[in-house]
């Protein structure tokens, strides 16, 4: 029974060929067209015409260069669509995968175009669906309109959210949102981009030579670096307080300036921060739990907080940071040892 789960997917309209590329893709990770033959015994003539067939049914994606690298859209975003009668089929297919794949997530970073506004916004979806943590987003009031109910669910989930929303004259953001929430708004042009638990981003990006929508997507570092301290210099910081609600006592972080901002308030209110904290200490991974006892800033050149345990008192930068001690990946405010 289960070893035919991926027989469904005829449903979409998918022939027994391009089911097989797509259950190799989601078992075996991204591949190149000559993997694909070698894992399907798919003829070579035929390889091309059935990724260009799945990537207009929105089944995979490809990466830019001549060696193309090809993946398959997370099964999440293809059930959403049509998620009123596969709710079933869609929850078996997820665990069926979940228990069967065979590869890691340590391949190459990611690099591919998003073209159409449907596109575009099912793909800033499908990153909002996977966040667990912390969602950075910028994006036009007709737009927030429409990821509105997912970045909902998302506060359910106790995720910080940092959203700035771009309005016209006369518009007003009239959408409430729980938990732990920090929303600004900005009045001009739409910046569209948003990041993911620091890993995934996708940015819109202006094209002469397309009519259509155009969005890149990437999962590098230190591209990501650059776009979040974009948004925190050249947006967040002259956009205009719509709303600051630390309604949930656990707070989450994977980006340094974010969790600086709020370590900073705190102190500031006089409260005491302990924390639980997961980073690199020069190559080693690190978990550890200690108080929080100052924070030092400066614009485009460091954030970075002071983590005290019994014995030592620690640095801590973001991510790609070369100067302090730990380079930080996850941050939590524990609510239990949160006290003024």
């Amino acid at each position: 029974m289960q070893e035919n789960l991926f027989e469904g997917l005829s449903k979409f309209g998918l022939t027994s060929y391009e089911i097989k590329i797509y259950e190799s893709l989601l078992l075996k990770g991204p591949m190149t067209s000559t993997n694909i033959v070698k894992e399907t015994s798919i003829p070579q003539p035929r390889v091309y015409d059935l990724f260009s067939s799945l990537e207009k049914k929105g089944f995979i994606e490809s990466s830019f260069g001549k060696k193309k690298l090809y993946r398959a859209i997370p099964i999440s975003t293809i059930m959403e669509r049509e998620k009123k009668w596969l709710d079933s089929y869609s929850f078996n297919l997820e665990h069926y995968v979940q228990n069967k794949k065979i590869y890691t997530n340590d391949y190459s970073p990611f690099l591919s175009l998003v073209e159409g506004e449907k596109q575009v916004t099912e793909k800033m979806i499908s990153l909002i669906t996977e966040t667990e943590d912390e969602l950075i987003l910028s994006t036009s009031y007709e737009r927030f309109k429409i990821l509105y109910p997912f970045i909902e669910k998302l506060s359910l989930k106790k995720a910080t959210l940092c959203i700035i929303v771009f309005l016209s004259p006369r518009q007003t953001v009239e959408e409430k949102i729980e938990g732990n929430c920090f929303i600004r708004t900005m009045m001009g042009n739409p910046i569209e981009l948003l990041i993911s638990d620091r890993k995934n981003c996708t940015m819109k990006v202006e094209s002469k030579e397309r009519k259509n929508e155009v969005a890149l997507y990437f999962e590098e570092d230190n591209f990501i670096h650059v776009i979040s301290y974009y948004f925190n210099q050249s947006l967040w910081k002259y956009a205009s307080i719509y709303l600051d609600q630390i309604s949930d006592e656990c707070i989450r972080f994977r980006t340094i300036w974010l969790a600086c901002d709020i370590i900073e308030y705190f102190l500031d209110q006089g409260y005491r921060i302990k924390s639980h904290l997961e980073g690199f200490y020069k190559d080693d991974f690190r978990k550890m739990d200690g108080e929080i006892v100052r924070v030092e800033k400066i614009p485009f050149v460091k954030n970075t907080f002071f983590l005290k345990t019994r014995n030592e008192e620690f640095s801590v930068g973001g991510k790609t940071s070369s100067i302090e001690k730990i380079r930080m990946l996850f941050l939590q405010l524990k609510p239990e040892i949160l006290q003024k």
